[in-house]
């Protein structure tokens, strides 16, 4: 269903007679974006709230008051959430983010409350990375459930919702010295993949076990590696950062909508990513502002998907140097 046109003439029919609702018409979700001059401060206010109180924050203060591990404590947050949650919902001013919400439960609950369920069905035996493999295979089933979400249930396109490669050739702000030619995004995303993914080496693989552990013995998973790598970077691209992305810029502004979801995909890699902590933060938030950047520059997921499969193969080739 198109965001600014819905004839009454394609409007398919259920069983009962009755037109059948997606689900941007069951909860009445906002089905265009809100003019600038139009915005209502106290929209962009309840964003900040929901984001920070859907993000790792509250679960990272958890963790340090009480002691406990992350991963005990994330049916805890279900009860601050639910009321905040309900309140949100039906506050006349926040129905703009609607949408919004029902993207982030659904990436909270793949975040939060799905790992360690998986946990528990996933074998404990066999490789590290074989069993990487599997829970990113399924990390890859939930992307694509998260994008029919996107685009069957809320009624965007697949363009609206940053689900094609985009314009792979568009034109950054920057000029090549000297000359009035642009930089394209090819030449920053590959330069900004090679010099990240460079440095993520340089911090992780001595630390991993590079040394100990030649090289050699993790070039019969380089394969396997590529496979996670592409995987995880599809699945976090999708879900972390188009649907978050989509939803929210329309209401609050391309700009606060990239310090958004990069503060969230921060936070989100405190505990278990590599690095963690406060690091963690900020190295995930920082690379979340060049990926999200560029999906929003280039209108697509390409670049950012290839420019994060090649800093995830530096991080699982770390993984592997301390499991093989």
């Amino acid at each position: 269903m198109n965001l600014r046109h819905r004839p009454l003439s394609i409007v398919a029919h259920g069983a009962d007679g009755l037109p059948e609702r997606t689900l941007e018409d069951r909860f009445e979700l906002e089905p265009r974006p809100v003019p600038a001059r139009s915005r209502d401060r106290r929209v962009l206010v309840t964003a900040w709230v929901l984001t920070l109180v859907l993000s790792g924050l509250p679960m990272i203060l958890l963790a340090g008051v009480t002691g406990r591990p992350a991963g005990s404590l994330s049916g805890w947050v279900l009860v601050y959430t639910t009321p905040l949650l309900a309140l949100v919902w039906f506050w006349p001013p926040s129905r703009p983010l609607r949408r919004y919400m029902v993207v982030m439960l659904a990436v909270f609950g793949v975040a939060y409350l799905l790992p360690p369920l998986l946990r528990a069905w996933l074998p404990d035996d066999g490789a590290v990375l074989t069993r990487l493999l599997l829970g990113k295979t399924v990390f890859v089933l939930e992307a694509l459930v998260f994008a029919a979400l996107l685009v069957k249930g809320l009624g965007l396109t697949r363009r609206e919702a940053f689900l094609t490669a985009g314009n792979m050739s568009a034109r950054t702000r920057l000029r090549w010295p000297g000359t009035r030619r642009q930089v394209s995004w090819a030449v920053v995303a590959v330069s900004s993949a090679l010099v990240l993914s460079a440095l993520l080496a340089v911090a992780t693989w001595p630390a991993s076990g590079l040394g100990t552990t030649p090289l050699q013995a993790v070039v019969p998973w380089i394969p396997v590696i590529l496979v996670c790598a592409a995987f995880n970077a599809f699945g976090e691209e999708v879900i972390y950062r188009s649907g978050p992305l989509a939803t929210l810029m329309g209401v609050v502004g391309s700009t606060q909508a990239l310090l958004l979801t990069s503060l969230w995909f921060g936070l989100a890699h405190y505990f278990g990513s590599v690095p963690d902590g406060a690091a963690g933060v900020v190295a995930s938030g920082g690379l979340a502002l060049l990926l999200g950047g560029t999906m929003l520059a280039t209108k697509g997921l390409a670049w950012p998907w290839l420019m994060h499969i090649a800093v995830d193969t530096a991080i699982f080739i770390s993984i592997a140097l301390a499991t093989v």
